[in-house]
Parts: structure tokens; C-alpha cells; sequence
């Protein structure tokens, strides 16, 4: 009797201790855009950090055009698409390849990786689904036009905008379409989702929030310009560009913008929701921190180039890139330069945060490491 309660505690030993190392492994991915879903630009749920990141390169990986799709980082593999039309994984190491998916033209749209597959678009007019392991295909899902929008995945399902003017509701398991919504104009931005809700934006300055399960619009914000830019969801308040210029947030309850901040420039960085307030850039250059409540200033800091990248955290360290090729980290609670990096290329996309390191993608074609 006593062999056989030691057995099972023991058994019960193991699958805690197992339980917790697989959390802390699936803690330690950036599985699509932004992190997560609902598009913070924060892991959310962070492993435990090995400390500050301190600017050192620690790799590089080349490839044979530029990049301007963000990294997604799961199981000990980095995805990225490349203008020359192929999806790469890599290792994350050392930034070996294990596998590339070509598609007809160029990815700029960002992989999320989600049950065994990563799936993302393409300027083909695509999406792909692929096996995150092989590479291999397991379903594509034709638009009407170019696909820059980089998929959501929630509930088994994916959800992505085209150039096409349609917002999608795909089946990961599948590619069959659930639904899909006319949005009225161009939809190059990316979706985030909460709460049974798909938020996106489109060209004719128009914020949607469509219910997950069958597409219907809810309700929606219009604003002064274009909506490129992928909204935060955070405490219940959704956060978005513009073109015109403004930073929004809406209060999801009420289904009203409550708040807007007048950066002074186009905003083409999707904002990070972390801490309490909100971050974004614009093309004039400004890294700007407001309280995620009032819209207050908490600071700016100018970088003297375009800024589309949307920054990522980790801890208390920011990183983002400018169109000067300069690869940032900024103190979140002052916004203090804590190092730059520059490099031959613009670097439009937004960094994936590691537990050791973070990953930057950038036009000069070169995925690098750096801790």
C-alpha cells in the first residue's frame, strides 16, 4: 500500500514539475504579430528572464531580399517571410535553416504559429497554412488581391484581412472560410482579437469590431485617415493609429473613442499596450509613452527618422526600429536610450522578445539576435 501511494505521488511529482517546464517552454514563444492575439506587443505570460538585454549581436541570419515581416519565435524556431517570397524557419540558436515555403511574391505579412502549423499571406493573394515542423503544406485560401495582413488566431480559427476589401474567417484545421466581411476598402492592417470579437481597420478610416463567430458587425469608429496599423486590446480599451495623425482609444463597453492624442505626424506603428500605458511611433520620428487611461504625455523621444516599427517590451527595456536603419531600446518607465544598433536597412517591422534575446528583421534582408 505504501509502494503504491509512493508511486502515485512520485507520478504526481513528474507531472507537475512536467507541467510547469512546458508552461515555462510555451511562455518563453512570440507565437504571432505583437506577441498575442489581442496585439499588446508583450509576451503577456514571460518565462523568466536571464536579465537585461544589452545590445550585444549575438547572431545573423542573411537572406536574399528584404524583410518586412516580424518575427514569430516557437519550439526553438524563428518564422519570417521575405520579399522574395518565401517563408523561412530557422533556428534559434544559432539562425540555422531548417526549412523555406516559397510562395508567387513577396510575404510581408507576419507568421502566426498556432497547433503545429504557422500560417500567414502572401502578395500571391494567399494564405498558407504549413506544417511549423516540416514545412510541408497542409492548405492555402485564395483572395481577390494581395494579402499584407497578418492573421489572428483564436479558436481554432484564423482571421485576416486583403487588399480585396474583405476581412476572413478561416478554419485552422481546414482553410474552409467561416465567413467573411466587406469591409468597403483595402484592408492592409492585421486583427487582433478578445472577447469573441475580431477588431481591424481599413483604408477609408474605419475601426471594426466583428463578432468572431459569424462575422456581423458590431460596431465601428470612424477616423480621419487610413487604419494600417493592428489595435491593442488592453483592460478592456482598444487602442489604434491612424494616418491622420492620432493615437485613439476606445472603450470597448461603450463601444465609444473616449480619448485622443494628436502626435503630429502619420501613424503607421502599431501602438504597445504594457504597464499601464500606451506606446507608439510616427513618421516624424517620435517614440511617444501616454497614460493608458487619460492620453496624458508620460514622455517622447525623438529618433530624427520614420518610425513604422511597433515596439516590443521586455521587462523594462522597449525595442523598436527606424527608417535609418537604427535598432532601439528605450527605458519604458522614462523612455532613456538604453542602446542602438544601426544597421544598412530600414527596419519596418517589430521585434519578437525572447527569453534570452530579442530577434529584429530589417530591409537589409538580415535577421539578427541580439541579448
Amino acid at each position: 500500500m505504501k509502494s503504491k501511494i509512493g508511486k502515485t505521488v512520485a507520478a504526481l511529482i513528474f507531472t507537475a514539475f512536467t507541467l510547469c517546464a512546458a508552461s515555462a517552454a510555451s511562455a518563453a514563444n512570440w507565437l504571432t504579430f505583437r506577441g498575442n492575439a489581442q496585439r499588446t506587443g508583450d509576451a503577456l505570460s514571460p518565462a523568466p528572464q536571464t536579465g537585461p538585454v544589452t545590445g550585444q549581436l549575438v547572431w545573423q541570419r542573411s537572406v536574399p531580399s528584404a524583410v518586412q515581416s516580424s518575427p514569430a519565435v516557437s519550439g526553438g524556431r524563428i518564422f519570417f517571410g521575405c520579399n522574395d517570397g518565401n517563408l523561412y524557419a530557422v533556428r534559434e540558436s544559432d539562425g540555422g535553416l531548417i526549412w523555406r515555403f516559397n510562395t508567387n511574391n513577396w510575404v510581408t505579412s507576419s507568421p502566426a504559429v498556432s497547433g503545429g502549423s504557422v500560417v500567414f499571406g502572401s502578395y500571391d493573394s494567399k494564405v498558407y497554412a504549413v506544417d511549423a515542423a516540416t514545412g510541408e503544406l497542409k492548405w492555402q485560401f485564395t483572395t481577390h488581391n494581395m494579402v499584407a495582413s497578418s492573421p489572428a488566431v483564436a479558436d481554432g480559427r484564423a482571421f485576416f484581412g486583403s487588399v480585396d476589401g474583405y476581412v476572413y474567417c478561416v478554419d485552422m484545421k481546414t482553410g474552409w472560410q467561416k465567413w467573411s466581411y466587406k469591409a468597403g476598402r483595402e484592408v492592409y492592417g492585421s486583427p487582433s482579437v478578445a472577447g469573441g470579437v475580431v477588431y481591424i481597420g481599413n483604408h477609408d478610416g474605419k475601426m471594426m469590431a466583428l463578432d468572431a463567430a459569424t462575422g456581423k458587425l458590431k460596431w465601428r469608429a470612424i477616423v480621419g485617415g487610413p487604419v494600417v496599423t493592428a489595435p491593442a486590446i488592453a483592460d478592456g480599451y482598444l487602442y489604434f493609429g491612424s494616418w491622420d495623425g492620432k493615437l485613439y482609444c476606445a472603450d470597448i463597453k461603450n463601444q465609444a473613442v473616449i480619448w485622443r492624442h494628436d502626435s503630429g505626424g502619420s501613424i503607421e506603428s502599431s501602438p504597445l499596450a504594457a504597464n499601464g500605458r500606451v506606446y507608439f511611433g510616427n513618421i516624424r520620428g517620435r517614440m511617444t509613452a501616454l497614460d493608458a487611461k487619460s492620453g496624458n504625455v508620460a514622455w517622447q523621444t525623438e529618433t530624427g527618422q520614420t518610425i513604422i516599427s511597433s515596439p516590443s517590451i521586455r521587462g523594462n527595456q522597449i525595442f523598436f526600429g527606424n527608417n535609418a536603419g537604427e535598432i532601439y531600446s528605450l527605458d519604458a518607465s522614462s523612455g532613456a536610450e538604453i542602446w542602438k544598433i544601426t544597421t544598412n536597412g530600414f527596419i519596418t517591422t517589430a521585434p519578437a522578445a525572447g527569453q534570452t534575446s530579442v530577434y529584429v528583421t530589417g530591409m537589409d534582408g538580415i535577421l539578427r539576435s541580439i541579448r
